[in-house]
């Protein structure tokens, strides 16, 4: 493995971990674990996913949606209503609470502040260059 690729491992591994630890002092404020800040941020933009849509969308195994949702309802954040599929089997389609959408713009908040100091001192230009280069990394992970 070249010097590049271990500088590539290890500049993607610190990015992520510095991020991730900033990020999660600032939910566990809001007494939010792994994985809910997430799920209320796809909630707040569109709700009434079903749970096995809602795990595909979030890149999260069903098992462990379930468990997350099961926490979020338990602290008010979500309910959860049947509803039928193809087939005539009911599923569950997830919706946030009052609370929840409170503490959803409270989370985008943090994302949108996390972005704009991850970003300090990019041009436009660079911001956008930062964005294509991961997505490409992303689809030959994805594709390998």
């Amino acid at each position: 493995m070249s010097i590049i690729n271990k500088r590539l491992h290890v500049a993607l591994i610190n990015s992520y971990s510095a991020h991730k630890k900033r990020s999660f002092q600032k939910f566990q404020k809001l007494d939010l674990t792994t994985g809910q800040p997430k799920i209320l941020s796809i909630l707040y933009r569109e709700e009434g996913y079903l749970q096995k849509d809602l795990a595909k969308r979030a890149h999260v195994e069903p098992a462990t949606m379930t468990s997350l949702l099961n926490n979020m309802e338990k602290k008010g954040l979500i309910y959860k209503e049947a509803a039928y599929v193809s087939g005539g089997k009911r599923a569950n389609a997830v919706y946030l609470t009052e609370k929840g959408r409170e503490i959803s713009i409270k989370v985008n908040k943090i994302v949108d502040d996390m972005e704009e100091i991850s970003y300090q001192g990019f041009s436009d230009t660079e911001k956008e260059l930062l964005i294509n280069l991961l997505d490409r990394i992303q689809s030959n992970l994805q594709n390998y």
